[in-house]
């Protein structure tokens, strides 16, 4: 009985094979038809330009198309930020693009169902945008003591600026928009204050500025004017004073000007675009000093800032014996001389007890093409020192020597902090040269990026001392050769100072690149990101 049941089976299975013309052991390949309970796979998002969000996913058959819904709920209620539909089943990535900067979003996908099918299931993902800035560099010609001019890209989606400290907000006009600037008033001088751009209540660029300070009053100031023989203004001096001198003017003097013994001299720029030009062919410093200051003053070696002439040696080249308190340059631009702003040389004693450097451009210092005559601070006698040496928030450019030669003589204090570097060190020449003298109190170097050294030989050197600096957050790029006394603990840049630079070659030093780890925290802090 089982065997007859096993024939029957057997002739029946054959004759189904026969009547469906398919062979014994082949079956036919049938796509089947099913409820869409999936949902899309593969899902990712990438910030693409700070506010753009990039999707991809991992195509699905049967589709007629794919929707995007973004919310910044996390529970996906209220009406979506932006809703995509109709999104081509031929594509597996889509670009949602003038999103919202700093923002935290929350997008969802589904495939609509093609033939009749039904939608696939949503899938969620989470992203935020990066923080925008679209303002533009707010430069000293936008600047007044009460007053700021900012600007963005023409005809961009925004409505108001607001300004802190102070809660000012200022709703722009469509004239405004257009132009991509608005004057903001009722400021106070000297003051920093951060601006917000805003589209709504969406942030899209932030920037820092201290307005100009008013021009210095007081029995101590004295007005130069255009006219006026500044240098012998300072010989003459028999109090201290603050010479003020306005934008745009020249002092020039080729004959070497002796500062009045026991005074403070300070000789104050006006605060705006065109700093005025001061070309002395040399300063001899008094027996006996007070304060040699310079603010907002653009130094040249050429007179009268004319560059088709032949640059001086030397802004100072002390000799005589001397016991300054301190020479200071703040927000000075400091240029073009054969050798050195300041040098200390001799047998008789000299003695500085201060140095400031801060906020200054200084660029094309002791520039030979190989390896420099003297560093932008130099003395390398046991008579002459400085005590305390301060270089902060500047930046220095083909400079042909190197920073700072101490060599003969110790230190109390030095700190070289948040500055940029570029094109510097010569061929054997240090960075910073102590030999193995000592900074007894505070040493450090911190902030720092270097780009670049100058030497062609690839024999420049880095610090050298008999005291170590404390290091730290210091980045060179990859063009920096030290063949001896690498500077330690330096962290590496990748690629090269014009990788780095906007255009290092032109002097123009902001940070371009926005995976570099140093962006907000190192180098001269104009040209942060």
């Amino acid at each position: 009985m089982k065997r007859n049941f096993k024939n029957i089976f057997n002739i029946a299975l054959a004759v189904l094979l026969l009547a469906s013309g398919c062979k014994e052991n082949e079956l036919e390949e049938v796509e089947p038809t099913f409820a869409r309970s999936f949902a899309v796979s593969g899902l990712k998002v990438v910030i693409s330009g700070k506010v753009n969000a990039v999707f991809t996913w991992e195509k699905i058959k049967n589709t007629k198309s794919y929707t995007i819904e973004i919310y910044k709920t996390a529970d996906y209620t209220g009406t979506p930020e932006r809703t995509i539909s109709n999104i081509a089943n031929t594509l597996i990535t889509y670009t949602v693009t003038n999103l919202s900067g700093d923002t935290q979003y929350y997008a969802r996908i589904k495939s609509i169902g093609n033939d009749g099918s039904s939608d696939s299931k949503w899938v969620n993902i989470a992203f935020k945008t990066e923080p925008e800035q679209i303002f533009q560099d707010i430069t000293s010609d936008k600047l007044t003591p009460n007053s700021v001019t900012l600007n963005w890209p023409a005809a961009s989606t925004v409505t108001s600026i607001k300004i802190m400290p102070g809660d000012i907000t200022k709703v722009l006009t469509t004239g405004e928009i257009a132009a991509g600037q608005a004057v903001v008033t009722g400021l106070s001088p000297l003051t920093t204050y951060t601006a917000t751009i805003l589209n709504n209540t969406a942030v899209r660029g932030t920037k820092n500025f201290t307005t100009l300070p008013n021009l210095p009053t007081g029995a101590d100031v004295v007005y130069v004017t255009a006219t006026d023989d500044l240098a012998a203004k300072i010989q003459a001096a028999t109090t201290s004073t603050r010479f003020v001198i306005l934008q745009g003017t020249k002092y020039n003097s080729d004959l070497t000007v002796v500062l009045p013994a026991g005074l403070d001299i300070s000789i104050i720029g006006e605060a705006g675009p065109v700093k005025p030009i001061v070309s002395f062919s040399l300063i001899t410093l008094p027996s006996i000093g007070g304060k040699l200051h310079f603010e907002n003053v653009d130094l040249t070696g050429y007179a009268n800032g004319d560059v088709t002439g032949t640059k001086r040696q030397y802004l100072i080249n002390q000799s005589a014996a001397s016991i300054m308190e301190q020479v200071s340059f703040e927000n000075c631009t400091i240029r073009n001389l054969v050798n050195t702003p300041m040098r200390l040389q001799g047998t008789a004693t000299i003695t500085i007890n201060k140095i400031i450097v801060n906020k200054c451009i200084v660029d094309d210092v002791s520039n030979n093409g190989s390896n420099g005559a003297y560093a932008f601070i130099n003395t390398n006698v046991a008579t002459g020192k400085v005590n305390n040496i301060s270089i902060t928030n500047s930046t220095f450019s083909n400079i042909g020597y190197g920073l700072i030669l101490h060599n003969s003589a110790p230190s109390v204090s030095v700190a070289v902090e948040n500055n940029t570097f570029y094109n510097i060190v010569g061929d054997a020449r240090y960075l910073i040269d102590y030999n193995a003298q000592i900074v007894s109190t505070s040493y450090t170097f911190k902030n720092n990026i270097l780009g670049k050294t100058y030497s062609p030989a690839n024999t420049g050197r880095g610090i050298r001392g008999g005291t170590t600096a404390t290091l730290e957050n210091n980045y060179q790029a990859s063009d920096v050769t030290f063949s001896t006394n690498a500077i330690p603990g330096v962290n590496t840049y990748g690629g090269t100072s014009t990788a780095l630079f906007t255009a290092p070659a032109t002097a123009n030093f902001k940070i371009k690149d926005d995976t570099f780890a140093g962006k907000a925290s190192a180098g001269d802090p104009r040209w942060r990101l």
